[in-house]
């Protein structure tokens, strides 16, 4: 029992010896050098407004297409699904390409 306690006991002294400099590290780490724009605040947010206006419009290289518009009501398109389906237009079972 003295011996866990005396073991455990260093390892706390040492732990707590070894934590001035782990934070002196992290106080190193964390200062960053300080920037200086080339470019004035109006044109700054002048960019981000044209970036705003433009961010609806597709990427050539976007997986993702755009949003398309239908004529259709939603009520017009299952009354149509339904049709093709009476009229055994729509497949069903196992479908082979």
């Amino acid at each position: 029992m003295n011996r866990t306690l005396i073991a455990s006991a260093l390892i706390a002294a040492s732990a707590f010896a070894a934590a001035p400099s782990f934070a002196e590290g992290l106080a190193e780490y964390n200062q960053t050098a300080a920037t200086v724009s080339q470019r004035t605040r109006a044109e700054v947010n002048a960019e981000a407004l044209v970036a705003a206006q433009h961010a609806a419009d597709v990427d050539s290289k976007s997986k993702v297409l755009p949003q398309v518009k239908s004529a259709l009501t939603r009520v017009e398109v299952r009354q149509a699904a339904a049709q093709a389906n009476r009229a055994g237009m729509l497949p069903h079972g196992e479908l082979s390409y």
